[in-house]
């Protein structure tokens, strides 16, 4: 996993994760582009549309969301570009950050290196230093790691249709929802566990 930011004349971050998968289906899995967005563990979406066609270069989006890391809310319209190499750009219509930009680059053997790079608008009269900073989004990483789970996860358990249901309910969930659900998850774990080694030890002093 890697991460950085450019040179001020580029104004981009991103971040890399490498998938133990195919190229074609870490892409595949990308392109359903609501599911990407949903997967950022800090971008809450509270309306989405797209248009009926295939996924191709000028395909439209409509999205209203709130990111919880800068706390901005926005309403914008994306658009599907073309980009260099295993990948593609998605446009926004209005903000700082102008796109993404989504490579899935061929890695080791059988393997991809995922890279996740946001493109923001030049600090200038009209864009100061100040407002740029609030904009970008840090997550950046932890959503990087988000999509790999999730491909890892799919291509494991996606034939079935259970954790396809699952899957979908999970992701329809607030992110500060999923991330007390996880909470309340591991908490009964640890308790099961507990219990687990109190009743052992009941147990062996029972037969002794």
């Amino acid at each position: 996993m890697s991460a950085g930011t450019a040179s001020p004349a580029e104004s981009a971050v991103w971040a890399s994760v490498e998938i133990a998968l195919p190229p074609d289906e870490v892409l595949a899995q990308c392109r359903d582009l609501g599911t990407l967005l949903r997967l950022n563990p800090y971008l809450e979406v509270r309306a989405w549309a797209e248009d009926a066609e295939p996924f191709a270069p000028g395909k439209g989006y409509r999205l209203h969301a709130f990111n919880e890391w800068t706390g901005i809310e926005r309403t914008l319209d994306l658009r599907v570009e073309c980009a260099d190499g295993g990948g593609f750009r998605i446009a926004y219509s209005t903000g700082l950050k102008h796109a993404l930009e989504v490579r899935v680059d061929p890695h080791g053997e059988g393997g991809s290196a995922l890279t996740l790079k946001e493109h923001y608008r030049e600090p200038g009269a009209e864009v100061s230093e100040e407002a740029l900073h609030r904009e970008i989004d840090r997550s950046l990483t932890l959503w990087a790691v988000a999509v790999r789970r999730d491909a890892l996860r799919t291509h494991r358990w996606g034939r079935f249709a259970l954790y396809r249901g699952l899957r979908r309910f999970w992701l329809g969930m607030r992110p500060r929802e999923r991330r007390i659900g996880r909470m309340l998850v591991w908490v009964s774990v640890l308790e099961f566990v507990v219990f687990l080694f109190v009743f052992a030890i009941y147990w062996n002093e029972a037969l002794g």
